[in-house]
């Protein structure tokens, strides 16, 4: 756990919020992934975020990297936003703000007086119709189309299910298998499988729903998915079977069906800057990418 200087007013983000983040989340939403209840809460016990009511707005700050999330609320004047970060570099030198959305910088452009902006692509997350999901028209899609086809041809009584709590430790142990079947290791991956465990362990108490692809009782995918704003759902988590030819499209096929009578939109997270998981979000053709400005403040500002 980081050891925090004792900063006015900023406390640790806890389950117990949930209501506060969906109070602040319902009213002024969000389309970055890194802005839902879910990712707030699962992978901010991870990096120990923590929160400030600021103004009247809701402020998350994680400590791991000093980063600064932009105010949930009304929109404070790009000086506000300076002094606000000021107010943190008090306590955390290297303090900067995060997630600024390009509306805001379309609407306030002095807030290049005060700061040096930084787009950074990998962060970006990938926007999808959900019915674009679901029809697969057009040849880019083709090949997800025919890769579904196939898996529906070998396994024509494959079920979905809704994930439910008795389910949950199937879910893991199948977590636990994809990694070993795929031999992944790295950082990011044993933080992913750290929010897996955050969000299963939390799920009656988190706004998360999920399906798995069932095989004669047996798991070959599932998916992991909750509210963004009230035209768009994230998906957080897809794991499959790699010996399962078309597991992995018929995973995201389903999620998307299983969504498109609720959801106009999917945001399917970013790709962090990882080749493999760029060539497969940029092969469903997104319709856009939300993208991720930071802030730094300028020092003649």
């Amino acid at each position: 756990m980081t050891e925090h200087k004792s900063m006015p007013g900023l406390n640790p983000l806890q389950l117990s919020h949930t209501l506060m983040l969906r109070e602040y989340l319902s009213k002024y939403p969000r389309e970055n992934c890194d802005y839902t209840i879910t990712n707030l809460i699962v992978w901010g016990e991870i990096y120990d975020n923590h929160f400030l009511l600021y103004k009247e707005r809701l402020v998350i700050f994680n400590p791991q990297y000093q980063y600064v999330y932009f105010p949930v609320g009304e929109y404070l004047s790009p000086l506000e936003l300076k002094e606000l970060l000021m107010d943190f570099r008090q306590y955390y030198p290297e303090a900067r703000m995060i997630l600024l959305p390009k509306e805001y910088i379309d609407q306030y452009p002095a807030v290049q007086d005060y700061f040096e902006l930084n787009e950074d692509r990998d962060w970006a997350d990938y926007i999808y119709s959900a019915e674009e999901m679901v029809e697969m028209r057009g040849k880019k899609l083709a090949k997800k189309k025919n890769l579904i086809s196939q898996f529906r041809r070998a396994y024509p009584s494959y079920k979905v299910m809704k994930i439910t709590e008795d389910r949950l430790p199937v879910i893991m142990n199948f977590t636990h298998k994809w990694r070993r079947d795929r031999d992944a290791e790295g950082a990011y991956l044993v933080t992913e499988l750290q929010a897996i465990e955050n969000t299963l362990k939390n799920w009656n108490q988190l706004p998360v729903e999920g399906i798995i692809i069932c095989l004669q009782h047996k798991i070959a995918a599932y998916s992991i998915f909750s509210p963004q704003t009230l035209d768009m759902a994230t998906v957080h988590f897809e794991k499959f079977d790699p010996f399962k030819k078309g597991s992995a499209q018929v995973v995201t096929w389903e999620t998307a069906r299983y969504l498109q009578g609720k959801y106009q939109w999917i945001n399917r997270e970013q790709d962090i800057g990882l080749p493999g998981l760029r060539h497969a979000k940029m092969s469903y053709a997104p319709d856009r990418l939300a993208p991720f400005f930071g802030a730094l403040i300028k020092a003649d500002s």
